[in-house]
């Protein structure tokens, strides 16, 4: 018994590998000789104060987690990823019995584009990468100015790591 368990986790191992699944974030198919990025503050052309603070943290963030390349200074970069902020949304999502909005949801639109830095050529580009979260609504404006900035900082997350993928896989 021990054995055929044995023997089947090496044939799901084998088959795993052999079907072409690989670990998300992991694959590079940046050239190699893009070694260090810098990300500068994302420019926010919408409406929505201090935003872009937000999502330049959690990219920095997730390029510096992954160690792929190292994070740097914009003149000692191999490549910039240069990104803004160009559409922020919000809709009601579902309302009370008295047509008050109860639940809201956020969109938020990313135009992002790697260069290499020495010859300007573009590496990888997205014009309209998107991301969204619900948030609640209260009865008191600071409970949901609370809830959408928390909303602001998850959909943040989500969209470094997206942007962090692509970049590296170039989907």
């Amino acid at each position: 018994m021990r054995k055929a368990l044995i023997l089947l986790a090496v044939m799901a191992a084998l088959g795993l590998s052999a079907c072409g699944y690989s670990f998300r974030g992991k694959q590079n198919n940046l050239p190699s000789d893009v070694r260090t990025i810098a990300i500068p503050m994302l420019e926010n052309r919408t409406g929505e104060l201090r935003i872009e603070s937000i999502f330049t943290d959690e990219i920095i963030f997730q390029f510096t987690k992954s160690q792929m390349l190292r994070v740097t200074s914009e003149g000692q970069a191999d490549a910039v990823l240069k990104a803004y902020i160009r559409k922020v949304d919000t809709e009601d999502v579902s309302l009370t019995r008295s047509t008050t909005s109860n639940q809201r949801r956020l969109w938020v639109t990313v135009s992002a584009q790697l260069m290499r830095r020495r010859d300007g050529k573009v590496l990888w580009e997205d014009k309209a990468l998107e991301q969204n979260r619900t948030f609640a609504v209260s009865g008191s404006v600071q409970a949901t100015d609370v809830a959408k900035q928390l909303a602001y900082k998850d959909l943040a997350k989500d969209l470094a790591q997206t942007l962090h993928d692509r970049v590296f896989e170039n989907f």
